[in-house]
C-alpha cells in the first residue's frame, strides 16, 4: 500500500498588506474540504495552522519585532531580533515542506500576488512536485513558470481533483 499523497496549501496571507493585516483565510477550509472529500487520508499541510503551532507561544513578541521593521530605513538581516529570525526560519521550513509535498496548491485570488506563495511554488516546482495555481493570473511569468496547471476557482480545483489531475 502506498503512502497517502501530501498537499501543501500555499496561498495569499499578507500579500501587499502591511504588518499583520492578513487576507481572509477562509479559502483554506474550502481547499482542505475539497481535498479530504476527493482524497480521503491525504496529508494536508496548512502553513497558517503550522505557523500558529510553531510560533504561537511567541506571537506577541513576533508582532512587536515585525511592526518595528516599518520604522527602520535599512534592515540588516543579521541585526534582526530573535523573534523575527524565528519567523524567517519558519518561512524557510515551510518552503522546504512545499518542496517535499506531492502537490502544492497555490491560492492567489484575483490578480493579487504573494511573494511567500511564489517562493513555495518555486520550491515545489524545482523539487518536481505538482503545482496547482488557483488564480486569474494566467499571464504572470512566475505563475506560468512554476504551475503545472492554472485553474480559475475552487470549482475548477474540485473538478480537477475528481478527474484525477493530481494523480498523474
Amino acid at each position: 500500500m502506498s503512502a497517502p499523497r501530501s498537499y501543501f496549501l500555499g496561498g495569499l496571507m499578507q500579500g501587499g498588506r502591511r504588518g499583520a493585516d492578513y487576507a481572509d483565510q477562509g479559502y483554506r477550509t474550502d481547499l482542505r474540504d475539497a481535498i479530504a472529500e476527493h482524497r480521503p487520508g491525504a496529508l494536508i499541510h496548512d502553513p497558517f495552522v503550522l505557523l500558529r503551532d510553531w510560533l504561537g507561544r511567541d506571537e506577541d513578541v513576533i508582532r512587536q519585532e515585525h511592526a518595528a521593521l516599518a520604522d527602520m530605513p535599512i534592515v540588516h538581516r543579521e541585526k534582526l531580533g530573535p523573534a523575527v529570525t524565528e519567523l524567517i526560519e519558519a518561512f524557510h521550513r515551510l518552503t522546504r515542506l512545499a518542496a517535499d509535498s506531492d502537490v502544492c496548491v497555490a491560492w492567489l485570488p484575483d490578480h493579487e500576488p504573494s511573494m511567500g506563495t511564489a517562493a513555495e511554488m518555486f520550491s515545489a516546482c524545482r523539487a518536481g512536485g505538482t503545482v496547482v495555481a488557483i488564480t486569474a493570473m494566467r499571464q504572470n511569468l512566475a505563475v506560468l513558470a512554476c504551475a503545472t496547471v492554472i485553474l480559475p476557482d475552487l470549482a475548477a480545483f474540485t473538478d480537477w481533483l475528481s478527474e484525477g489531475g493530481d494523480l498523474r
